[in-house]
């Protein structure tokens, strides 16, 4: 079994340190064998390389920032126990919205299982911008049609500011591709809400998650939610985004 967890860890915000250990020890209570994150700046993916994924031998760090402008330094990081054979990232657009400027960003990294199938995952944070949303969807399927990655499955995980459950219409190119969001596929029509992730507040939206061909669903066991218990006497979240982790029988 293969499990990848997707996780926006909330940057350095509220006891930061101490929400990345807790979601590292759950990684290593889970099993996990992929982690995605979004919002990592340069010396917090530093922290949870040396500290909260300290198990994860393989390590990777895609800035935010393309130099044209002051960054804002919310980049993605994967952490990976099998052997990565080649890791990247691809710029995919300026935020509009000026209070958020950073370049988006899709992060890459492919490896072989040990059953010797081929497995691309992307990583992705997209953009708030209304506008820019399908462009970047777009942009994701354009990069995962390139012919370094043909043949592989591919797992598009990651933060899409995007409802998969209600906004059908940005999400337009990957089903044109073929590609299928894995938390309708195997849990049907029962909520998965990632966000916001609020003490006092009900959860109200599914942005994150992971999508994948068609005809390759017969490989995912099972799609569920992950970092959801808070610490510290119940007073401390995790992130301000439940974690969501795949499991797949590549075999």
């Amino acid at each position: 079994m293969l499990r990848i967890v997707t996780q926006n860890i909330w940057n350095k915000n509220d006891h930061w340190q101490e929400r990345a250990d807790a979601i590292g020890r759950n990684m290593d209570e889970l099993e996990v064998d992929i982690v995605c994150i979004q919002e990592s700046t340069p010396d917090h993916f530093e922290y949870l390389k040396s500290h909260s994924f300290r198990r994860f031998p393989h390590a990777y760090y895609a800035p935010s920032d393309d130099g044209s402008v002051t960054p804002y330094p919310l980049g993605l990081a994967m952490f990976s126990r099998l052997p990565v054979l080649d890791a990247g990232k691809v710029d995919i657009g300026r935020e509009r919205e000026m209070r958020n400027p950073w370049m988006r960003n899709l992060q890459y990294a492919t490896l072989e299982t040990p059953s010797g199938h081929s497995l691309t995952v992307f990583n992705t944070h997209l953009f708030l911008s209304s506008g820019q949303k399908e462009t970047g969807i777009r942009t994701c399927v354009d990069v995962m049609r390139r012919a370094q990655f043909a043949g592989h499955q591919h797992i598009l995980a990651g933060d899409f500011n995007i409802n998969l459950d209600t906004q059908p219409e940005y999400l337009a190119p990957l089903a044109e591709d073929r590609y299928a969001d894995l938390w309708t596929v195997i849990n049907g029509s029962e909520t998965g809400y990632t966000a916001p992730f609020d003490l006092d507040q009900p959860l109200a939206e599914r942005i994150d998650g992971f999508f994948t061909q068609r005809d390759r669903l017969d490989r995912v066991v099972s799609v569920s939610l992950v970092n959801t218990e808070p610490i510290n006497d119940g007073s401390l979240l995790l992130s301000d985004h439940i974690g969501v982790m795949a499991t797949m029988d590549l075999d």
